[in-house]
């Protein structure tokens, strides 16, 4: 399963997974959420900021997790401060959940 933001037009790889284990309880982790328009639904993004660099969120009673840092393409250290990594907490408001695999996808883009 694949994110597609629709205004930037980016692929996010997504993975199925179980509910985390979101307690009261502060129990060595923090959690964070933000609001994101999915498939035209607005939809809690969990985010994990003690171990993570995914964000959690659920659909259709089924639970994914993605990574909030995304790379595009540019793989040296510094094209990381030129725009190299997209974060997902800040970008990509509106994303459609769409099936598939993001290698095909990018195998059929050229």
């Amino acid at each position: 399963m694949m994110l597609y933001d629709i205004k930037h037009k980016v692929y996010y790889e997504v993975f199925n997974t179980a509910r985390p284990k979101m307690k009261d309880a502060h129990q060595g982790r923090s959690w964070g959420y933000v609001y994101k328009n999915l498939n035209g639904q607005p939809t809690k993004f969990w985010i994990d900021f003690t171990h993570g660099r995914f964000m959690y969120f659920q659909t259709e009673d089924k639970w994914y997790r993605v990574q909030y840092l995304q790379s595009n393409d540019k793989k040296k250290t510094a094209d990381v401060f030129k725009g190299a990594l997209i974060d997902l907490i800040l970008d990509g408001m509106d994303l459609k959940l769409v099936r598939g695999n993001f290698e095909k996808r990018r195998l059929l883009a050229l």
